[in-house]
């Protein structure tokens, strides 16, 4: 191989091999916050920390004193969208768990690619380097045969052009997927995608949305390239990704540093003591007489127009009356009409989902996370236990 060199984009790159496993450290020693996340960010850092690494020694021809190294970075790329999708869950339910009966197909990719490619990978190190060589253009004598091992040289299964085109289109699928969990999670909560109240969701959408972008435009650039050399710039994508990581962290060290005392919520609020009754006794009769809860599309501006009485004000003394959130406020109700519903025979015979839809829900997953959340067990063994208690 031709002697290796250094130019800009190498420099780019080693160092952010080097952000990257700072981040990855720090994200596995971490002892604040959701630690099992943590862990997934870590893991998906120290992941895509190997992947620029790789690139760099295949760019500038240090690849020569590690061949060893060489093509690992292909079965390694499907598990960045995996860790990222898993990273996700975990930051969104704090009692996630990866399970290999559930989570572990996401893997299957990864073998796939790490089973398929071991006949390349046993080859001697000279004919690994002279294929490196090649990839990139470089001018060598592909001299060096290629040693029988079972289906190789003859038959590779998912490389080059393809390979780039498969991996490239899971990472971005599973960014979508991620993004759809963080949605949902949001419009049960019924505040915006970019502007969460929880800290936690602002940043993991912001990452988010920072690799999406990074990726987008570094894999413009490699597709339009020649040849391997292309990979340099998604690289440098993984490496701009560090640097905003990195940046987005030390510009937001409140959220993530020690726990500063909070402020009082509603402390400038003029509502008083009288008031905040009066608004409580008019929203018992309402919830009661009315039932508005059973509006699927019921709002906290909606509910205090049929109040009369202002929004903000509403809110507090949900928050601060009933200890709830207005969602939650509402969901609870919602799920004390279902709990009679399901105990008064003439529903018997109409379906859980059915009876949920009908009191206001408009998502079976969301019934099912409420019911869970305000009864302690599902609809179905909660019908069973009334059905045996009759």
């Amino acid at each position: 191989m031709p002697e290796p060199s250094l130019d800009w984009l190498a420099v780019i790159n080693l160092l952010g091999v080097a952000q990257g496993l700072f981040l990855a450290v720090i994200f596995f020693t971490v002892k604040k916050g959701n630690r099992r996340a943590n862990r997934f960010l870590g893991l998906s850092l120290l992941v895509m920390a190997f992947i620029v690494f790789e690139v760099f020694l295949g760019y500038t021809g240090y690849l020569q004193y590690l061949p060893v190294l060489v093509n690992l970075e292909e079965p390694v790329v499907f598990l960045i969208g995996p860790l990222t999708y898993f990273y996700t869950l975990a930051l969104l339910h704090p009692d996630f768990k990866f399970r290999w009966k559930w989570h572990g197909w996401h893997l299957i990719p990864f073998f796939f690619q790490s089973i398929t490619r071991m006949p390349f990978f046993l080859q001697s190190n000279a004919f690994k380097l002279q294929d490196t060589a090649w990839s990139f253009h470089q001018p060598v004598e592909r001299s060096i045969p290629a040693e029988k091992i079972w289906y190789f040289p003859k038959h590779e299964f998912l490389v080059s052009f393809w390979l780039d085109v498969v991996t490239i289109s899971l990472i971005f699928l599973y960014l979508l997927f991620s993004f759809r969990l963080i949605y949902r999670h949001t419009q049960q909560r019924q505040e915006s995608l970019w502007k969460a109240s929880d800290p936690s969701l602002r940043w993991l959408t912001r990452i988010l949305a920072l690799f999406s972008v990074f990726l987008l435009i570094s894999t413009f650039f490699s597709f339009t390239s020649e040849d391997d050399t292309g990979d340099i710039y998604i690289a440098s994508g993984c490496s701009f990704i560090f640097y905003g990581l990195s940046f987005y962290l030390i510009s937001h060290l409140q959220e993530f540093g020690t726990e500063k005392q909070p402020k009082k919520k509603y402390e400038r609020s003029v509502l008083d003591t009288e008031m905040a009754e009066g608004i409580r006794l008019k929203l018992e009769k309402c919830m009661h007489s009315n039932k508005p809860y059973l509006n699927p599309d019921l709002t906290m501006p909606t509910l205090a127009d049929q109040l009369k009485v202002s929004h903000h004000h509403l809110s507090q003394v949900i928050n601060e009356q009933y200890g709830l959130n207005f969602s939650d406020f509402i969901n609870q109700h919602r799920i004390e009409e279902i709990k009679r519903r399901l105990a008064d025979p003439a529903y018997h015979h109409i379906k859980i989902e059915q009876i949920a839809f009908d009191t206001g829900f408009n998502s079976k997953s969301t019934f099912q996370a409420a019911f869970k959340k305000f009864t302690g067990t599902t609809p179905s063994a909660y019908r069973k236990n009334i059905a045996a208690q009759a």
